[in-house]
């Protein structure tokens, strides 16, 4: 899938850096990299429409000046830009999130090897590393969980080596069902099954704990479907949005039942913890 990236220069940096991020995550924009004058951001060619970038002109004289280019990054060159610049990650100084082409680290208590590919979801996005901090601190032994959106696996490969009892990964990218099932037989899970398909393949089945790392738009138009897919007791970790949506996930959350637990936050991005019941 090609990607449309914006190269957003904004003078000052800040506070104009923050308020069009949180704008265009909420046009559909995936994932953001800071820069020195401002920041990256990325968006599915098949997304883009260029009516979803007039916030940028929109804000430009609540915030000073603002210049931005477009360029568009093919499919096949993913794999190259992740391997130019990636490296080993560490959580809680428990977890190696690694590549193939990394040695490993000794002293860890686990690794995990993965291979992003054309999917996202390496450990290396704060709302990734939220995510497989908070697990990370959970009990999942003998837990059915779900990864929805599950991209390079990461997650779901995890929550089995934390020992769930079963794991299914979720994700609408044929490349990122590939790479995640591909990622799950390098790091020898058992009981890891990898599906595409978007909320809907979930409707049906019931779940312990469900896992659903995406923006915000999503989240909040299948947070009832998340809801009905959990059993009694079950639990709800969301991430892939900014602190300043939490208030609003948390209402839709609990329309459907679901009860607020905690928020924890890495920057500006955010997880927020639900318990059904």
């Amino acid at each position: 899938m090609d990607y449309i990236e914006l190269d957003i220069k904004v003078t000052p940096r800040q506070p104009g850096t923050d308020l069009l991020i949180s704008e265009l995550s909420e046009n559909g924009f995936e994932s953001f990299v800071e820069t020195e004058n401002g920041f990256l951001a990325y968006i599915p060619a098949k997304d883009f429409s260029e009516s979803s970038v007039n916030s940028i002109h929109a804000f430009e004289n609540e915030m000073g000046e603002v210049e931005f280019s477009k360029k568009t990054i093919p499919a096949q060159n993913w794999n190259a830009e992740w391997e130019k610049d990636y490296q080993p990650i560490f959580i809680s100084n428990k977890l190696l999130i690694r590549a193939p082409f990394h040695a490993p680290v000794s002293g860890m208590e686990m690794e995990l090897v993965i291979q992003p590919q054309q999917s996202f979801g390496t450990g290396h996005h704060p709302t990734t590393r939220l995510m497989a901090e908070k697990l990370l601190t959970m009990p999942l032994e003998k837990r059915y969980v779900l990864d929805m959106g599950c991209g390079t696996g990461v997650l779901a490969i995890l929550a089995n080596k934390l020992g769930a009892s079963k794991v299914i990964g979720i994700d609408i990218e044929t490349n990122s069902v590939e790479n995640a099932r591909e990622n799950a037989g390098r790091n020898s899970v058992v009981d890891v099954t990898i599906e595409e398909g978007t909320e809907n393949q979930i409707q049906g089945r019931k779940f312990d704990i469900v896992l659903a790392n995406i923006n915000k738009n999503v989240l909040l138009k299948a947070m009832g479907i998340y809801a009905d897919a959990m059993n009694g007791n079950g639990e709800l970790l969301l991430s892939g949005f900014f602190i300043t949506d939490v208030d609003e996930l948390k209402s839709e959350a609990n329309k459907n039942g679901l009860n607020f637990i905690s928020v924890e936050s890495d920057g500006e991005w955010a997880l927020v913890h639900f318990k059904k019941g």
